[in-house]
Formats: structure tokens, C-alpha cells, sequence
């Protein structure tokens, strides 16, 4: 299916049940039923960075404030401004963890970030202020864990009270990502360390994207290489080319997991599925620019800076794939007529 947020796209994300929901750098998030029918649309007033939705709430960043939404219907139950930008949310037990930053624009620089957990209710719990700046927080090993930047780098156990746990790393780190057993997280210095402790592999720049797969991870540096390894570190294939704009493992193809990977193309990106145990290009498409990417067991979906919102369901797209027919061309009605003219053919 195609849909339109009618604003640049920030965040997507897909439930287990197939529902889409879709928030915007201007504050809309829409959420549109397994059969792609609208279900709510709300706006909220401001960026929406991050979602987190348990059976009955959904809770989303929206500028400086952490909104919470009745999930049925999208009503607001209650709202709360933090400290500087809203920067991450999760929803951990019966609690809301957040995450802010405050940014100093003459000192181009973060001046201080802050913890908040906050009841499902909305009552404040706790909050824990700290110099550092959390670049990602993500559950794993049945806590959740927040990757620090200078200066102390490592990373916190945020699913407990404060004072936290701190495990040190010698470089800050950048992103992170959570597995079956254990997360990742990928650091300045171009290595990969698993959150129970060992070093994986050191890549050759930077990291910008590092993703836990079924077997193995991938880890992805700022100038844009790809390197999908065992669990153990062993390169299996790599991949060069622009840098990359979201990137993640999903759908089955040929008895294996296809991967993902948008990459710069001028002003948009270039979409390719790659055959996740060798690094085979499965198919291409040309889209705008891509914000964000999320993925459940039969569907994948990308948000794009047109406010076009895509998604593939897999036995639909190895159907079309099979007879040779374009993918990126979906049935269009008055509404998206002229959002599907700029969809070009996804082919294999």
C-alpha cells in the first residue's frame, strides 16, 4: 500500500498486527488499519521523533513534550514538556522512559540531557540529569540501555532507578540496536560491542547504523559501507556505496531474510533489497528521501520526506516479483493519483 501524511514523515512504525502508524516533522501522526484504511489522524504540534504503543496508549515525542494517545481512537490523555527537545521514548513495564537534550546553538553543542520515567498515568517518578547525551535507548537483556556520547561515554541501565549502571567504552557511541539475547551498540571508532561486553569487529570509519540480524548483525559506517557479519564477527558480505539512510532485515526470500538498505541518491534515496546471506540485489526503487524504516513478520515500511508512507507485504511482492511485474505501481484513486505517479517500477 502507499499513503500520504501530506508533511514529511519522521517516524513509522508497524505493530504486530499490520497497523501503520506515521508521524510527521510537523506534529501529524495518522494510523491506518491492516487493510490501509485511516483509522485516527490527530496533530500534536510538533516533530514527532520517536512512538512507543503498548494494547491501549501510544506515546510519541512531539517537539519538547512526551504526548500519550489513546490508541483506539487517538484522544490525547495527557501531555508533559521536558527539559529541551523530546528525544526518545519506551515504554518499560508499567512506566514511560524518556529521554531529553538541551542544545546550545552558539556552542554548537549538547549542554545537558535528562532520564524521566513517568507512570502510564502521566505522574512524574523520577528524573536523572546527566552531561551526557543518550543516542539511542533500546530494551535488551531484559532491561533497557542508553548508548552515551562524551564524555563518558558507554552505556547506562536505565530500567531501574536511579543511580544507574554505567558500562564504559573508550569512544562515545553513535547508534544501537537491540537482539534476541543481547544488544549492540557501534561507536566512533568504528567498532561494534555487544552489550554483554566483548568488542565484535572494528570497521573502517565511524558507525552510523549498526542492525541485529536473525544470524549475525550488520554494522554501517558514515561513509556508507555495509559489512553483514556472523554473530562471531565473521564478514560475510559487504557492500559499498552512498551513505545510508535507514537500513533493516525483513521479509523471506529464497529460505532467507532479504536486507534493506536506502542510501543518498541527490535528493531521495535509493531503496534495494539485498539477499541477506550473500549480499545479492533482489530489486530497486527510487524514492524520496527516507526517514525512517520499521518492520514486522510480513511487512515492511519506510517513511519518506514527501510524506509518502510505503509499504510491502511479502507474499504479495515475491508474487510480483516472480512474474516480472513492477511493484512500486499500486491501484490509485482520485486521492493518490498523484502520489503514485511518482512511484517508479520496483523490479528485481
Amino acid at each position: 500500500m502507499a499513503r500520504s501524511l501530506n508533511q514529511s514523515v519522521s517516524c513509522v512504525h508497524l505493530t504486530d498486527h499490520g497497523h501503520v502508524l506515521a508521524g510527521g516533522w510537523d506534529g501529524a501522526l495518522a494510523m491506518w488499519d491492516v487493510d490501509g484504511t485511516l483509522v485516527w489522524r490527530v496533530e500534536t504540534g510538533d516533530r514527532i521523533s520517536a512512538l512507543a504503543l503498548n494494547d491501549a496508549t501510544v506515546v510519541a515525542t512531539s517537539g519538547l513534550c512526551i504526548v500519550a494517545l489513546d490508541r483506539l481512537t487517538g484522544a490525547t490523555r495527557w501531555s508533559v514538556a521536558l527539559e529541551g527537545s523530546a528525544d526518545e521514548v519506551v515504554l518499560w513495564k508499567d512506566d514511560v522512559l524518556a529521554v531529553s537534550s538541551v542544545y546550545d546553538i552558539e556552542h554548537n553543542d549538547f549542554l545537558e540531557s535528562a532520564v524521566w520515567c513517568f507512570s502510564i498515568d502521566g505522574e512524574q517518578r523520577w528524573v536523572e540529569r546527566m552531561d551526557e547525551r543518550p543516542w539511542t535507548v533500546f530494551e535488551a537483556e531484559g532491561t533497557v540501555l542508553a548508548g552515551l556520547g562524551r564524555p563518558r561515554c558507554g552505556w547506562l541501565d536505565i530500567g531501574t532507578s536511579p543511580p544507574f549502571t554505567h558500562a564504559t567504552t573508550k569512544s562515545p557511541i553513535t547508534c544501537g540496536t537491540a537482539g534476541r539475547t543481547q544488544g549492540l551498540f557501534g561507536l566512533t571508532d568504528g567498532t561494534v560491542v555487544s552489550s554483554k561486553g566483548p568488542i565484535l569487529s572494528t570497521e573502517s570509519d565511524g558507525l552510523a547504523w549498526v542492525s541485529c540480524l536473525v544470524e549475525g548483525y550488520a554494522a554501517t559506517t558514515e561513509q556508507g559501507t555495509l559489512t553483514v557479519r556472523t554473530s562471531e564477527g565473521t564478514e560475510q558480505w559487504q557492500h559499498h556505496g552512498a551513505p545510508v539512510h535507514a537500513q533493516r532485515e525483513g521479509l523471506m526470500f529464497n529460505d532467507g531474510y532479504g536486507f534493506w538498505v536506502a542510501r543518498s541518491n541527490g535528493q531521495g534515496s535509493r531503496l534495494t533489497i539485498h539477499q541477506g546471506s550473500n549480499g545479492d540485489v533482489l530489486a530497486t526503487l527510487e524514492t524520496a528521501r527516507v526517514r525512517s524504516m520499521t518492520v514486522c513478520a510480513q511487512r515492511l515500511a519506510i517513511g519518506c520526506d514527501d510524506g509518502t508512507v510505503l509499504v510491502w507485504e511479502q507474499g504479495l511482492l515475491i508474487r510480483r516479483m516472480e512474474k516480472g511485474q513492477p511493484t512500486g505501481t499500486l491501484p490509485a484513486d482520485d486521492r493518490k493519483s498523484a502520489l503514485q505517479a511518482k512511484l517508479r517500477a520496483l523490479r528485481g
